[in-house]
């Protein structure tokens, strides 16, 4: 089995109806495009007084460290170029295996950093389709250019522009602005991502935003690119992708606490008993006690049994507290189960997999790997080439038991 690590999902009804109510009313001024009649088309399909007190605290509040909207000092915010067809993402410019030289580009995304000249600016912006942004110059005499002036690191744009060679070092091309539309302004001074490293523990306070940051947004990429190699890897042997549940009564494993799930009374007193004094789960919604899953290895089994070669692949629930980096509450697993195989078809399986998604990582995010080697570990690139490139060692039960005990001696 392998295992992935997975971020926390959560649905807009339930923020609509939980503590980020503010963050949400933040995003009518971040975004403009749904305002007055169109934000209330938005809303329409939730209860009356979470509409109300949504509407209020839009009115009333910019959201968490932001600073209100000012008609006098906000600039003009305009949606026709951001609604427009036609956008390319940043990746697609630089990695085309066409010229990209002389062609007219909109692109769309958030500003990294602006430096006002005498004569021009230069605008970083990024799409999140690359750890890279690519770098925007507008020019004084473009029409536009008085939305230059208010942009800010955060501030949503869209742009058009010709495509043109760079003369900088570390980047192949750059956009000379025609347009520059502002979609959603920020503030610069309360903006809490600015051009320096921020810690995990600080992009844990600030969830709605971490994922502009270039670790994030390099782990979601490549957290991507792994999905998709997994899928691709049992979909082109044959395998079949099974949907195991995610709510059971089976302890799979044994190997771990379980969280429960129940829609019995959270206050203990009134908790429904048995005449022994025991919980009685016979009034819970399953008629018995029910869990999240810890692994999906039993309905893997009794599909293989049926329909051969199998895999699930999907979030699993660990209750162990512990505050490692080894044990997770939540992570997404992998488990093929095979009919008719033995353990040599085990071992080849899995070491096909692991070079297959490894593989295309190296081939399709080498820039965020290139970052997690230049930031986090210095020899990454070098062990993940390696493990593609040599076989895996294979041992008898003994004898890796033997290097075990030299290794801990």
């Amino acid at each position: 089995a392998m295992a992935l690590t997975s971020g926390k999902a959560m649905q807009i009804h339930l923020l609509m109806a939980s503590y980020m109510i503010p963050s949400l009313a933040f995003q009518t001024k971040f975004s403009p495009l749904v305002r007055g009649a169109q934000m209330r088309k938005v809303i329409s399909p939730f209860p009356q007084a979470i509409q109300r007190r949504f509407l209020s605290q839009t009115r009333s509040s910019s959201g968490p460290g932001f600073a209100p909207s000012s008609a006098s000092a906000t600039p003009q915010i305009s949606s026709k170029l951001a609604l427009s067809s036609g956008r390319i993402k940043v990746q697609q410019i630089f990695k085309s295996q066409t010229p990209m030289v002389g062609k007219e580009v909109i692109v769309k995304g958030w500003v990294r950093t602006v430096r006002n000249q005498k004569a021009f600016s230069f605008i970083e912006v990024n799409d999140g389709s690359s750890p890279k942004g690519i770098q925007v110059i507008a020019e004084t005499q473009i029409r536009s250019y008085s939305v230059v002036d208010s942009l800010a690191t955060g501030s949503a744009v869209a742009i058009k522009g010709v495509v043109v060679e760079s003369p900088g070092s570390g980047q192949k091309y750059e956009i000379k602005a025609s347009e520059v539309e502002l979609v959603g302004d920020c503030s610069s001074t309360d903006y809490p991502l600015q051009k320096k490293r921020h810690t995990l523990e600080f992009l844990r306070t600030i969830a709605h935003l971490r994922p502009r940051t270039n670790t994030i947004a390099s782990v979601a990429r490549v957290r991507s690119a792994l999905a998709f190699a997994t899928h691709r890897f049992f979909q082109d042997r044959g395998f079949l992708y099974l949907q195991s549940p995610l709510i059971t009564a089976s302890d799979c494993e044994g190997a771990g606490e379980m969280f429960r799930v129940t829609t019995l009374p959270s206050a203990v007193a009134k908790l429904p008993k048995t005449p022994t004094g025991d919980i009685d789960y016979s009034r819970d919604f399953f008629g018995k006690p029910a869990y999240l899953t810890v692994s999906g290895q039993l309905s893997g089994e009794t599909y293989a049994c049926a329909m051969g070669d199998v895999y699930t692949f999907g979030p699993t629930f660990r209750a162990e507290n512990s505050q490692t980096t080894r044990h997770l509450a939540e992570f997404w697993m992998i488990e093929p189960e095979m009919a008719f195989a033995d353990l040599g078809d085990n071992m080849d399986c899995a070491e096909a997999f692991v070079k297959s998604v490894v593989s295309h990582v190296l081939e399709a995010c080498p820039d965020d790997l290139a970052f997690f080697n230049q930031f986090y570990d210095k020899k990454l690139l070098e062990r993940l080439r390696s493990l593609v490139d040599r076989p895996f060692a294979r041992v008898e039960y003994v004898q890796a038991v033997d290097l075990l005990r030299q290794e801990i001696a």
